[in-house]
């Protein structure tokens, strides 16, 4: 019965799929008359309407080929009227009668209203008289000139326009047609669109719903039937089924081929003796008995076999205990754990391998401890590295983890404390170092480094290592003593440079401030001579000392670059004119060109520019005798809001070799460094180049050859900057008459240069008085009133910055506090213009000072002074 059952089950299963299978065909068939239909329609309508207004199109396409041979014929090109503009007139009528007679015999089509056809017609009855009236006055042209045919012109092209006013109308009539009929089509065929999804969608529910079914039938019946084979055949482990009193085996599953080698047929009915099954070896865990709650009972074992092949597999079993049909039977899972016992092997292997390489860490010892929510802490495990760097047994640290942490220094213990709370709260690796007394009680530095992790528990497992850095500390303080020299080196040096500097550049002043004076007297054209070389040799002796300065700042660097505007045509006329004197001598032609498409003002560090331009054109100079020197200024590239400028410097002279060519950019080396070598020089201008085109985000290459002179050429990179305003030196301060003359004060403690300052001020036409001190300018200031201050900053008793901030602190009622102060000093390192600058001095020249600077700075401040004044 429950055959039949499952039999009327199945069959009304299948007739529910007949059924949907007839009415899809069905369904097949109606669509496809509809889409021919609808398809019929639309090839209709495109067979109608589009060669309808191909015809039309012609038919214009002819009148226009008439009215041109009309118009060529009044040019007198013809003594008639062309035969071709009546045999286009002719088609242009054939065309419209094609029209009207295709037009009637559609008029009455399917998907054509009458009012439609009718309103088409009488458009194409009026176009034909049209054409004819047109033909008419296409007629009556002549060639010749009057008024007459001034008249029949007019006509003609008023007869043509009104054409092809109505073509238009015509052809957007026919273009009407056919969008309206594909706009019909596309809604009807939407529409068949949305009926047949929705068809589809009804049939593939109802399709499902008898699939469905006749699946749940054929899933109970294979449930039903095959459950017991399912289990056995599906299993990934040996399932074997045993009958207790005859130990002789019921069932097994195909899994036992793979696995013993047999097949089932030969373990049905066979002792499980006959496969050799060995019991449990020596070592191994005796059998577990589990009683369930519901009566069961379950045996877990593990044993070793022998498979068909004579290969000795260990298996773990599980065995079950019931009754089947009235007989006590046993079910046996084994489950191959061959490779389980072989990674347990491993396993064990590496655990005792990394235990020895823990307890035989050098200098270090490897350790697993576990903090608990209420702060208890215990070792889990800690490598034999404790009783060396401790010589504390590892066992004992075991149980009692605060032998280890009582050998911590109590101030590093709670620094350590403190990194463990951080770690353990954000799960983060820590890493501290502290100290510990070793096994012989000397303090030793360790470093711990642990990775925490949580416990279930709520606890904290930190994994780490702890190493012996004490002789890393004591290199630590080693280096750091090292370094403390070192920067006390470096600071002797920068003492020592400044004040070489200083001590240089204060008698320099004087020799350079004499012969400047020398050089404004009048003098025989020898003694003028004389002083020009006696100035240039100073010169030459303030750039070797600026060049050792700057030098010793780029190797710190210390070197600072400072952002101001440049006005690149001055820039170049002054390298230019510093160079002038010893080009004429030689008789060099030194010219210069900068490009029109070079911004004229620019902002960079102007003071670094011009020191590069100098050195490089300095060299030009030096190293050639005879031809020509040059300087040109052109634009590299532009790319906003920055530009790249090249200057490229070009001369005849002795070249260099182009081995030496990289050679010439280390400091102090020169072309020729024989004890005979002809050009002087310290050998640093190229060297102080290089690093400071690199610090203008420039690069320098030099191309040249014994001989044949040398070109080199460098970038920087700038920022165009707005012209700023320029006003003559007369017109921000005339030089004063005799009756109301600039007082200048100068503080200078060195007589010398006391009174070549003085001396110079005075030829510039300034009354000029001099004190020696701080404290004599504070009385001087006090009892006189002056216009500018030249304040000295080296000098006994009271220094030049210290009497400038008591003097605009106001510390004396009878001194202005803003009387302009320029500091004149041979401080010249890098940092010292800021310095006095912030200390309330308004301006800054350093030692030795050229008069005209000293003339323009003077002249500044005063202007500036009485201007505020008025």
């Amino acid at each position: 019965m429950p055959s039949r059952m499952r039999g009327r089950g199945l069959g009304v299963s299948r007739g529910w799929i007949d059924l949907h299978l007839y009415a899809m065909a069905t369904a097949a068939v109606l669509t496809g008359v509809l889409l021919w239909w609808t398809n019929a329609s639309w090839r209709e309508n495109l067979t109608v309407d589009p060669p309808l207004r191909s015809e039309l199109r012609q038919c214009r396409s002819d009148l226009t080929k008439a009215y041109l041979a009309v118009v060529r014929h009044q040019g007198g090109l013809g003594a008639a009227m062309p035969v071709e503009a009546a045999a286009y007139m002719e088609q242009a009528l054939a065309a419209v009668e094609a029209v009207r007679s295709s037009l009637g015999r559609f008029a009455s089509g399917r998907f054509t209203s009458d009012e439609e056809a009718a309103a088409l017609a009488v458009d194409l009855e009026t176009y034909r008289a049209q054409i004819l009236r047109f033909g008419a006055l296409l007629g009556r042209a002549k060639p010749g000139a009057g008024d007459t045919r001034d008249v029949l012109d007019v006509e003609r092209h008023a007869a043509f326009a009104s054409l092809e006013k109505l073509g238009d109308s015509l052809d957007n009539a026919f273009e009407g047609r056919l969008i309206a009929a594909t706009r019909r089509q596309d809604r009807l065929s939407r529409l068949l669109f949305y009926v047949w999804l929705s068809f589809l969608a009804v049939l593939a529910v109802t399709l499902s719903l008898a699939a469905a079914r006749r699946r749940k039938a054929e899933m109970a019946l294979v449930e039903s039937e095959g459950r017991y084979r399912l289990l056995f055949t599906q299993y990934m482990d040996v399932i074997v089924l045993v009958d207790e009193e005859t130990e002789r085996i019921l069932d097994c599953n195909p899994v036992v081929t793979g696995e013993w080698g047999y097949s089932r047929e030969e373990l049905l009915g066979q002792k499980l003796s006959r496969f050799r099954l060995e019991s449990a070896a020596a070592g191994r865990a005796a059998p577990v008995e589990t009683l369930h709650a519901d009566g069961r009972r379950v045996v877990s074992r593990e044993m070793r076999l022998a498979t068909r092949q004579g290969e000795v597999r260990d298996v773990s079993v599980k065995t079950g205990f019931f009754k089947l049909d009235g007989r006590r039977v046993r079910l046996e899972i084994l489950r191959d754990v061959t490779e389980r016992k072989k990674d347990e092997t491993a396993l064990a292997e590496r655990e005792a391998m990394l235990r020895g390489l823990g307890d035989n860490l050098p200098e270090g010892a490897i350790f697993k401890i576990e903090v608990q929510p209420d702060g208890t802490r215990r070792f889990v495990y800690v490598s034999r590295g404790v009783e060396r760097l401790f010589g504390l047994d590892a066992a004992a640290v075991l149980r009692d983890a605060g032998s280890v942490f009582a050998r911590f220094d109590p101030g590093d213990l709670e620094a350590l404390r403190r990194a463990e709370a951080e770690a353990q709260a954000d799960l983060v690796v820590f890493n501290v170092q502290a100290r510990f007394r070793g096994p012989d009680g000397a303090a030793r530095w360790g470093q711990l480094r642990a990775a925490p992790r949580r416990t279930p528990g709520g606890g904290v497992v930190f994994d780490g290592i702890l190493v012996d850095v004490t002789e890393h500390k004591r290199a630590e303080e080693r280096l750091r003593q090292a370094m403390d020299e070192a920067k006390a080196a470096n600071r002797a040096k920068s003492e020592f440079l400044a004040n070489i500097s200083h001590e240089v550049r204060t008698p320099l002043n004087g020799v350079l401030g004499m012969l400047q004076l020398l050089s404004v007297t009048l003098l025989s054209r020898e003694d003028a001579d004389h002083v020009r070389t006696a100035l240039a040799c100073g010169r030459g002796l303030v750039r070797v000392l600026s060049d050792i300065l700057d030098f010793s700042l780029l190797e710190a660097d210390r070197l600072v670059l400072r952002r101001d505007g440049c006005d690149l045509q001055a820039l170049v006329a002054e390298v230019l004119e510093v160079f002038s004197l010893e080009s004429d001598r030689k008789g060099l032609a030194l010219t210069s060109a900068v490009d029109p498409d070079v911004p004229p003002q620019v902002t960079t560090d102007t003071a670094r520019l011009r020191q590069i331009l100098f050195n490089v054109v300095g060299n030009a100079v030096k190293f050639t005798e005879t031809g020509s020197v040059r300087l040109g200024v052109s634009l590299a590239s532009r790319r906003d809001p920055d530009v790249h400028l090249l200057f490229t410097v070009t001369d005849t002279g002795i070249g260099i070799p182009r081995d030496r060519i990289e050679a010439i950019f280390e400091p102090f080396t020169q072309i020729d460094g024989s004890l005979t070598r002809k050009y002087g020089g310290t050998g640093l201008g190229l060297g102080i180049v290089r690093r400071l085109v690199g610090l203008l985000d420039g690069f320098i290459t030099v191309d040249s050859s014994p001989g044949a002179g040398t070109q080199l050429s460098f970038t920087i990179r700038c920022q165009p900057a707005r012209a700023a305003g320029t006003r003559d030196m007369d017109e921000i301060f005339r030089r004063p008459d005799t009756a109301s003359p600039v007082r200048v004060l100068v503080v200078e403690d060195e007589a010398v240069n006391r009174m070549a300052t003085v001396s110079m001020l005075r030829k510039m036409g300034f009354a000029a008085q001099a004190v020696e001190d701080g404290d004599e300018a504070l009385d001087a200031l006090e009892g006189d009133a002056y216009d500018v201050v030249l304040m000295d900053i080296q000098m006994p008793r009271l220094s030049g910055d210290e009497a400038t901030r008591r003097i605009r602190r106001g510390d004396r009622p009878g001194i202005d506090a803003g009387i302009p102060i320029i500091a004149l000093t041979a401080h010249a390192m890098d940092g010292d213009r800021e310095r006095y600058l912030a200390c309330g001095m308004d301006d800054y020249l350093s030692k030795p000072v050229d008069i005209t600077a000293l003339g323009n700075a003077v002249a500044r401040a005063a202007g500036a002074r009485r201007r505020a004044g008025t």
